[in-house]
């Protein structure tokens, strides 16, 4: 019996020992951060669809989602970059405020550019232009979530991702009561479309305040949030950064632009159809959070002195697998109860099939995780803008025709090809596993 249980504690050693390094450790906050964030989000949009009307929450829904598409514009790709370049700058608190001087000052810009060609891009929002209470909350928003990809992202880099879930888990928390506090106040002539979409843009920028005036200066000595642009810093990693910026941009708009591609597609009926769509899109994206977050914390390891790059992929691929092939089976058995909780019968008979048919996205969705960090270990980042180009391409292309076509189910069945078709094409350009290589000098200006 000795021997039998010494084995055990051994193994639960290793166990211990491997959860306790920065490479899972960093992948669980991050993994952490996208559950608590969907999760806590659930019953948010729980308490949403049982106090306003799906139309309501519809549109605010589109709104917030564009808002993030152009917000991902705003950051051209410095988040990616501080993973990889951070490390190694003689200056951090320097590089860190010039990626958030550049992704503020577009943070303005865009938005309103948005508000005032709204006309333009999508009519059925025009309700934006009868207040000017819209404007600020949208710049305000707008700003905020040009931030918060770079602050996480810094945090994950100095190996402390669990900042990035703590400021995840402050905004997740927030955020669920106000909808109740909200449909008090905006009733009237700005609608319970303001006050789902207040709900969201509060709680979010009181966590980023938080994450850039408390967190980050722990882990960050000297850091404090303040406009500066220090183009020597900026230059080594900006090229790498604008790839990235450029694959993520042209990437995030087979997932962003969804609701706005339902709502203008569906007619009277699209805005509902786009509540549901995301409530389904939601809870699929529980399992691409799993490579989402192992391939992360995987580059930000490949980034450090010394790494041990070929056996920090294993590892990562391993608990991957471990976690994902239980919550496909899951997700495909439990999608009618959990669409369930969300009161309206049409999340379930709307919603359901999209939702099984969006979780077998995850297994093109890993395989391009491991290809792409692959691609990103080695600085390269064409085939990335490759891959997003095909991905949206066939999602709003493909997901076109088979919404009008099918309904939900084929802008489903859209968005899982879309991700199967990027995998050949980034399966030939990353090549074998990166092997370890020495560390590359800091980045100091001239």
């Amino acid at each position: 019996m000795g021997e039998p249980s010494g084995r055990v504690r051994r193994l639960a050693g290793q166990v211990w020992g491997e959860v306790r390094g920065p490479l899972y450790r960093n992948a669980i906050f991050i993994m952490l951060s996208s559950i608590i964030g969907t999760g806590l989000g659930f019953f948010f949009w729980v308490f949403v669809f049982r106090v306003y009307r799906p139309d309501d929450a519809g549109f605010a829904i589109t709104l917030v989602q564009t808002l993030a598409f152009l917000s991902g514009i705003a950051t051209l790709g410095l988040g990616v970059g501080l993973i990889r370049y951070l490390p190694e700058t003689d200056d951090r608190p320097a590089l860190v405020n010039s990626a958030l001087s550049i992704a503020g000052l577009l943070g303005i810009v865009l938005p309103i550019l948005f508000v005032f060609g709204v006309g333009l891009w999508s009519p059925k929002l025009s309700f934006i232009l009868d207040s000017p209470v819209y404007l600020v909350a949208i710049v305000l928003t707008g700003m905020a979530y040009a931030f918060a990809p770079i602050l996480d992202q810094a945090a994950i880099a100095m190996r402390r991702a669990d900042l990035s879930t703590l400021r995840v888990l402050i905004f997740s928390l927030v955020k669920i009561p106000l909808p109740l506090l909200f449909v008090i106040w905006f009733s009237g002539p700005l609608g319970g479309r303001f006050g789902v979409y207040l709900s969201i843009a509060v709680a979010f920028g009181i966590s980023v305040l938080l994450m850039g005036f408390v967190f980050l200066p722990r882990v960050i000595p000297g850091f404090r949030p303040r406009p500066r642009l220090s183009r020597r810093r900026l230059r080594p990693m900006f090229m790498f950064s604008v790839g990235n910026w450029v694959a993520t941009v042209i990437g995030s708009g087979a997932v962003l632009l969804l609701p706005l591609l339902i709502v203008n597609t569906l007619g009277s009926a699209g805005a509902a159809n786009a509540a549901f769509f995301y409530a389904a899109a939601t809870i699929a994206g529980l399992l691409y959070i799993i490579p989402n977050a192992t391939m992360t914390s995987f580059l930000a390891e490949a980034s450090q002195q010394n790494a041990q790059r070929r056996r920090d992929e294993r590892r990562a691929i391993l608990l991957s697998l471990g976690l994902l092939a239980p919550g496909v089976i899951g997700m495909w058995y439990l999608a009618g109860p959990l669409l369930a909780l969300f009161a309206d019968a049409g999340y379930v008979t709307s919603g359901a099939q999209p939702l099984r048919i969006l979780s077998l996205a995850s297994i093109p969705v890993f395989l391009n995780g491991i290809f792409g960090t692959r691609v990103r270990i080695r600085k390269q980042t064409w085939p990335l803008i490759a891959a997003a180009t095909l991905e949206t391409a066939v999602t709003l292309g493909l997901g076109y025709v088979l919404l009008e076509q099918v309904g939900l189910d084929g802008l489903a069945y859209a968005f899982v090809a879309s991700q199967a078709a990027a995998t050949p094409l980034l399966w030939l350009t990353a090549g074998a596993p990166v092997e370890a290589q020495p560390f590359e000098p800091a980045l100091v200006p001239p």
